[in-house]
């Protein structure tokens, strides 16, 4: 097969959709030694550093990098002129596409919480990315939380709907925490204890109540500092407000987009990893923490419990006491730290990236059929 994979997203700096796309497309050079790959990015040279050109992929530049401009007119020209039999599409399939097409849709966030999107791209996502899901010969999404929603919500056909769980890349193991903690002190000059997070500083993050909660903490006598790493989005100027009017601008540390490189040390030096999210689709953090085996809280309501398990802290992202008492509960609790982050270890191993690429593939080849594509049709398949 000649499969195009839009990889626009790789370099983009904007957290869960670059991991996903760069962790599968790092495992499909891994496990494919039989199929040709043509790998589409704004950003070109990000994905000549994955040394992708090394093997089957062949890496081409679309442009501009704006979205409204790439998706229906430069992406159509690009997939055209290569010949593919199967594309593999970022939420929304371009127009004009002859060739089979799997899209990857990991959370509908944007129908749950409109409040925390620009208006226009709530109506974009709405009209694009339902038509999408109705277009795709195969939809791929995160977990059983949102392949239930798609089905619902869009009225898809649960045989062409497939979870492929997300995982933590090689590099988020325990490592010692006291080496952590001297890392991310002489880098980013955090000297104190912390609660961590992980991700776009954005209102559906529900950042606000964790800086209210985290307040809470230090006036009942917690020393902890609070450190979101991660870049401003979406609703990030109440977060800064709320920091402010709180009197936390000397206990509250947000250290911008911060390198991968550097995240593992963050995890391992943090003694709480808090991500209390009001609806993810997957929630990679949480599977990052808990393979560093650091303790986690985070929220029920969508996909995070069921990623989690039994192996973090699950609270209500609305109560702000409950929020409050599990950092405090973990925080005066060693035992129970050291208890999470075992079980936290033991829960991230079942989420595994090979498995991802693996299933990832078996849809495409699904999706073509035994025999060479030779053109569109409608039928749906099972994976």
């Amino acid at each position: 097969m000649r499969i195009g994979i839009d990889a626009h997203s790789v370099g983009a700096g904007k957290g869960g959709n670059e991991t996903y796309f760069r962790s599968l497309l790092k495992s499909l050079v891994c496990i494919d030694e039989t199929n040709e790959y043509v790998v589409y990015g704004a950003r070109i040279q990000s994905l000549k550093q994955m040394k992708l050109g090394q093997h089957r992929f062949k890496v081409r530049q679309v442009r501009p990098s704006n979205a409204y401009l790439r998706i229906p007119f430069a992406m159509p020209i690009r997939i055209f002129r290569e010949s593919l039999d199967i594309f593999h599409a970022q939420h929304i399939i371009p127009p004009l596409v002859k060739c089979r097409v799997v899209t990857t849709i990991p959370d509908l966030a944007y129908e749950h919480h409109p409040e925390y999107f620009s208006a226009f791209q709530v109506a974009w996502s709405k009209r694009l990315i339902s038509g999408s899901a109705k277009r795709a010969d195969h939809i791929i999404t995160v977990s059983e939380f949102s392949r239930a929603d798609l089905i619902c919500r869009y009225g898809v056909d649960p045989a062409k709907v497939t979870v492929t769980y997300e995982a933590a890349e090689e590099e988020y193991f325990p490592r010692d925490h006291g080496q952590a903690r001297e890392y991310v002190a002489r880098r980013y000059g955090i000297t104190r204890p912390f609660i961590l997070f992980v991700g776009r500083l954005q209102g559906r993050k529900n950042l606000v109540r964790l800086v209210q909660a985290y307040g809470n903490a230090r006036r009942h006598g917690a020393d902890h500092q609070l450190v979101l790493v991660g870049k401003k989005d979406w609703g990030a100027e109440h977060i800064l407000s709320t920091i402010a009017e709180l009197g936390l601008n000397d206990d509250v540390l947000l250290t911008g987009y911060t390198p991968t490189v550097d995240l593992p040390w963050f995890y391992n030096a943090a003694d709480v990893f808090a991500y209390v999210s009001f609806f993810e689709g997957f929630g990679l953090p949480v599977i990052e923490a808990m393979a560093c085996g650091t303790p986690v809280v985070t929220s029920m309501g969508s996909s995070l419990e069921e990623v989690a398990g039994d192996a973090a802290l699950i609270v209500d992202p609305s109560d702000l006491t409950m929020i409050t008492a599990a950092l405090e509960r973990l925080i005066g609790d060693s035992n129970l730290r050291q208890e999470l982050g075992r079980r936290g270890v033991r829960r991230s191993s079942q989420f595994d990236l090979t498995a991802m690429a693996r299933k990832t593939l078996t849809i495409y080849e699904r999706v073509c059929g035994t025999e060479k594509c030779t053109g569109r049709t409608t039928e749906t398949v099972s994976v």
